[in-house]
């Protein structure tokens, strides 16, 4: 269950990270801000997910031994 529960919050933080700004950017309630800074914080969520996912992974092969 703690695996399944860390890929379920690694999915979360992609959809969160890709999705938030373009809906905020869309609907007008995003400051301005350099494009850059948006970029940067989406790819860290990107990232942030990836660690999450392989922790989940070692997680599961932990329970193979």
């Amino acid at each position: 269950m703690t695996a399944n529960f860390m890929n379920a919050v690694a999915a979360g933080t992609v959809t969160i990270s890709l999705i938030g700004p373009l809906v905020s950017m869309a609907l007008g309630t995003m400051p301005a801000q350099d494009i850059w800074n948006i970029v940067s914080l989406s790819l860290f969520g990107i990232v942030l997910a990836v660690v999450l996912h392989l922790l989940a992974r070692g997680v599961l092969d932990k329970l193979r031994e």
